[in-house]
């Protein structure tokens, strides 16, 4: 069974305004493979405000599990501060959420002892060393990150960035570039404009200083294998994948060193691998394209999605029938309506976008764990009237656990800096309290 994102509200640290983000808990790749790469990239648990349009990740606990690798990984980010023993019990919680998702034989010795990552940075490291990477090849992608930050950085002080260039040429290699761009890709998909903008303009006045060229050496170890593998690719069922997978490197500088390898392979005489480069150039314009428009139509389609459903009588049933279509994409349209309403003082559409984000947001959660389900309708309540109602529909799942559960989240969501959403959580927890407490007598 997958685990779906659950959708939780936060407020945004630059502009103050509430939005609704999905967030996940458990990332388990057996069930969705793809989450793995987009994890690693850091797009999971990235929450972009439609708003203001910064971004950033957001800190919550998460429980890794790669059934392949027998791989279970828990994090609790320390700025929760979390004592040892709640951040057990929550480990716990989420360990055997994912136990009882198994058929009997899938329960193996390893979920009695789960890893714990101290940071994130030390979550990824674990993923990738299981993968077989080293980490001597980690710290050296870590050494080519903090180059390109402290590049960015002098990008305002010439004589510091002349320094570092002259200090670092022989680091400032295909690699290098091939990085580079791969950060630019990911900020502009973020909507990142501004950091993406410098890191364009370091790029460029790099390239006034050194050549991206590879040494023959390095060509044999980076884009030679990375042009064989995407021929390989080239046609087959993976195809797609492929360059979905690996977008960030199909940028500018890569299409234009390949020209190059045509153009040089033509002069050559090589008319066979002058043609075969051609036409891999053409399949990846094509797929990218594709894929392009394949986001579009998705778009498209959300906010077509959205029209039907507000016409609906029904609006629940409405959204129970639509369930598989409602994904990240209709939440980012919806939250994009959301905003251009709110610009336009238009109230009327601010409380159908709202109440069909909340319809929608409880339909994914039916498939939560009970007590996650609860945690989710108690925050979008108004108190004390109907979380008290719902708190008495629910009195079976209020016990110590629970509490430590909801203390949890309490923690993460008061980091936001929303004043008013601290107080609802601190007079829900009172009200949770009084419940338990009545219940016990």
């Amino acid at each position: 069974m997958a685990f779906p994102a659950i959708p939780s509200r936060v407020v945004c640290p630059r502009c103050k305004q509430p939005f609704i983000v999905q967030l996940r808990t458990i990332i388990d790749v057996g069930q969705e493979p793809e989450l793995k790469e987009r994890f690693l990239a850091g797009e999971v648990n990235r929450a972009q405000c439609p708003h203001c349009g910064s971004n950033g990740l957001l800190s919550t606990p998460l429980l890794y599990h790669d059934p392949a690798k027998e791989l279970l990984i828990a994090f609790v980010p320390p700025e929760m501060g979390l004592p040892a023993e709640e951040q057990e019990r929550l480990i716990g919680s989420l360990v055997n959420t994912v136990m009882n998702s198994l058929p009997p034989e899938g329960r193996k010795a390893y979920f009695l002892h789960p890893k714990t990552a101290l940071t994130l940075e030390g979550l990824y490291d674990a993923i990738l060393e299981a993968d077989g990477i080293s980490k001597e090849a980690l710290e050296a992608q870590r050494a080519l990150i903090r180059l390109i930050d402290d590049l960015v950085a002098a990008l305002e002080d010439e004589v510091t960035f002349e320094k570092l260039v002259s200090e670092n040429r022989e680091r400032l290699d295909y690699a290098f570039f091939l990085t580079l761009s791969e950060f630019i890709e990911m900020e502009a998909q973020r909507g990142s404009r501004e950091s993406a903008e410098k890191l364009e303009a370091l790029r460029d006045r790099l390239l006034e200083r050194v050549s991206p060229t590879a040494t023959p050496a390095q060509q044999a170890t980076t884009f030679d294998e990375f042009i064989e593998m995407l021929q390989k690719a080239r046609g087959g069922p993976t195809w797609s994948q492929t360059i979905a997978l690996n977008l960030p490197r199909l940028d500018y500088a890569f299409f234009q060193t390949l020209t190059a390898r045509i153009e040089e392979a033509e002069r050559q005489g090589d008319a066979e691998k002058a043609k075969a480069l051609s036409a891999l150039r053409e399949s990846i314009l094509a797929e990218i394209d594709a894929q392009r428009n394949r986001l579009r139509e998705a778009e498209d389609e959300a906010s077509l999605l959205i029209m039907e459903l507000l016409e609906a009588e029904d609006l629940p049933a409405a959204v129970r029938a639509h369930r598989e279509e409602i994904d990240e994409i209709f939440f980012i349209v919806l939250s994009r309506l959301y905003g251009r309403a709110s610009a336009r003082n238009d109230t009327r559409r601010m409380e159908q976008f709202e109440r069909l984000s909340r319809v929608a947001q409880e339909v994914l959660e039916e498939d939560l764990p009970p007590a996650m389900r609860l945690i989710g309708r108690l925050l979008r309540a108004d108190y004390p009237g109907e979380t008290g109602k719902i708190l008495e529909e629910h009195r079976g799942l209020l016990n110590d656990e629970f509490l430590k559960l909801f203390d949890a989240y309490a923690a993460q969501y008061a980091k936001a800096g929303d004043a008013a959403l601290s107080q609802k959580l601190q007079d829900l927890r009172g009200q949770i309290v009084a419940k338990m407490t009545i219940q016990r007598a």
